[in-house]
């Protein structure tokens, strides 16, 4: 703490200094009168003393900080010299007057008391010891009654300055360590809340992702289905961002490709005997299937009632329940007709239906990537929104590099 006290009193060399020119130049005029000129010649020495101390120490004090207060007690000791001098080759009230009031000087900026009590002491000394043979006895009287008074004003005036300042660089410094601390907690603090929320999201979608892939293995015709259709939104929703002609931000597009797996969870309430049966459905039970889309926003709403995400809620939500509507309006459950449709399911929908044509089913073989392109683009202002034609032919080269990729480690 007393190192940050002398810092800032390292830092004063500047306002300080002027004082003592000040308290030169005063007294310069106090002695400009003509039978003051042993008074002048003192004034003149101490000055070029002082300014040659100063000049020296320069250099030094910018490598080494420590050597500043030394420095600057050699010039309130060139003060004191001053004022002794001048008592001495000019021995009048006047001259103990100026020891007096240079007796205050170190008061404002030495930052030890026990410096404050040397210096002056010392001073005292040198006058009382020294002058008494010099200076005539009335002055000498007046002079050391006046240095009495002024060393204990000075001695308790630097006290109690400081221990002020002290205090004040005390509380400081406090305020500041108690600053860092409770910036260090906020810091860890958040950091341990942001990990534990990232546990429980991951948590969280793992558990989505876990009931989807169980439902997933009571479909016999969409083995690996939640795996790619994600993949083909993310393919999709990837072209989309390097377009930027729907102005789709980021935060949307990665929250759709998380709720994609999420599209089929409808189909946990679908009968096992329609769910895998090993060909094509009876009207009826294809009517039971289509069930699937409305009940599965209804689990996806159950599911993530109790998220503060509300974009991420509607997003899943509309891609469960509407990924089967077409922009002609002849899709299920609501029968929407184009923009009515959320783009997310719009989008989802182009991926749900490629991954049908180029995968193979129990009532299918896959389709070539050329049919399955025909077929998506003939598809385009009936079943799918043609507004995503131009994004579908960007992501179709990578979307055929994925599929490709997949059937080879199948056939592996």
């Amino acid at each position: 703490m007393r190192e940050a006290v002398s810092e800032r009193n390292r830092k004063s060399i500047i306002p300080w200094s002027i004082i003592l020119a000040v308290f030169w130049v005063v007294t310069s005029f106090i002695y400009s009168a003509p039978e003051y000129a042993k008074g002048r010649t003192v004034l003149l020495c101490a000055f070029a003393i002082c300014l040659i101390t100063l000049m020296c120490a320069l250099f030094p004090i910018k490598l080494h900080k420590w050597l500043l207060l030394p420095t600057m007690y050699l010039l309130e000791l060139s003060v004191l010299g001053t004022g002794i001098g001048l008592a001495f080759v000019q021995p009048d009230q006047r001259a103990a007057t100026m020891i007096a009031f240079a007796l205050m000087t170190p008061v404002f900026y030495i930052d030890r008391t026990i410096v404050i009590i040397a210096l002056e002491a010392a001073t005292f000394i040198v006058y009382v010891v020294f002058g008494k043979g010099i200076i005539s006895p009335d002055v000498y009287s007046w002079g050391w009654l006046t240095l009495a008074f002024f060393s204990v004003a000075g001695v308790l005036s630097g006290h109690i300055i400081n221990k002020s300042r002290f205090e004040r660089f005390a509380y400081a410094d406090s305020a500041k360590k108690l600053a860092e601390i409770e910036k260090n907690y906020n810091d860890e603090l958040q950091k341990e809340v942001a990990a534990k929320t990232e546990k429980i999201v991951a948590l969280h979608d793992n558990l989505v992702i876990g009931m989807a892939t169980m439902v997933e293995s009571r479909d016999n015709s969409t083995g690996g289905h939640i795996r790619r259709t994600s993949a083909g939104v993310r393919i999709l929703t990837e072209a989309i961002r390097e377009d930027g002609s729907m102005k789709l931000s980021d935060s949307f597009c990665e929250k759709l490709i998380k709720a994609a797996p999420m599209h089929d969870l409808g189909k946990i309430s679908v009968d096992d005997s329609i769910l895998r049966k090993p060909g094509r459905f009876t009207p009826e039970e294809f009517e039971e299937m289509k069930k699937h889309a409305a009940e599965g926003a209804r689990i996806v709403r159950e599911i993530l009632s109790d998220s503060d995400d509300e974009e991420f809620l509607r997003i899943a939500e509309n891609v469960a329940h509407y990924h089967h509507e077409r922009v002609d309006g002849s899709g299920y459950p609501e029968k929407l007709k184009g923009d009515g449709i959320p783009i997310e399911a719009r989008i989802m929908a182009i991926a749900d239906v490629y991954d049908a044509l180029v995968s193979k089913r129990v009532y299918k073989k896959e389709f070539s990537f050329e049919e399955a392109d025909r077929i998506i683009l003939e598809g385009m202002g009936t079943q799918f929104d043609p507004a995503l034609r131009k994004i579908y032919e960007a992501a179709r080269p990578e979307l055929e590099a994925y599929y490709a990729e997949e059937h080879s480690r199948l056939a592996d």
